[in-house]
């Protein structure tokens, strides 16, 4: 008898942490891989690995598309929840190509995360805390922050860091404050 209680125990144990583990890998971020998507998974697998949400295709043109006006050079796979919320944008590495891998992966809700709990919804104090910011650059509008530990980039709108001039002045760390939050968060593949 005990030991028919320690196995379903055991049994009970494991099925809730396999559980626990596949929803929460389903948006977690890593270097190569945001939640279903990794540096393998190829543009004809992303019907089925998002087949409980929508999906919206920009394919680009191509070559063949081209004729004396500004043709689109990348597809965009736009995904969204069934109640709309726009989760992710995946950039393939070829246009046109169902055997491509992905190459971009661009993060649009403040679900996914990284094991140290770092997304869309992070304060800056977190982000320089759990993730080595290996480099800063500045745009007109805009700071880029370079994640090396998962090979990512976040922007800061300057606005939020209190700077009004459209300049490209560098922007140190220690000007940025610790409650901004990201605008965007841009997963690299290799």
């Amino acid at each position: 008898m005990i030991k028919t209680n320690f196995k379903y125990f055991s049994f009970l144990i494991f099925i809730v942490t396999v559980a626990s583990c596949s929803g929460k890998d389903e948006f977690t971020v890593e270097k190569n891989r945001v939640g279903l998507i990794t540096s393998k998974t190829k543009v004809m697998e992303i019907d089925e690995l998002f087949q409980n949400d929508s999906i919206v295709k920009r394919l680009s043109e191509g070559i063949l598309g081209y004729r004396g006006r500004q043709a689109q050079s990348d597809d965009f796979y736009l995904i969204y929840s069934k109640e709309g919320k726009h989760l992710l944008t995946l950039t393939p590495k070829e246009p046109l190509d169902s055997l491509s891998t992905i190459r971009i992966v661009d993060i649009h809700d403040g679900i996914y995360t990284t094991i140290d709990g770092i997304g869309l919804n992070s304060k800056f104090e977190e982000i320089s805390l759990a993730m080595n910011i290996s480099k800063i650059e500045s745009t007109f509008t805009k700071v880029v922050l370079y994640l090396d530990k998962i090979n990512a980039t976040m922007t800061l709108n300057k606005i939020d860091l209190g700077i009004k001039t459209i300049q490209t002045n560098d922007v140190q760390l220690e000007q940025i404050p610790n409650l901004v939050t990201p605008q965007s968060f841009v997963v690299w593949f290799d």
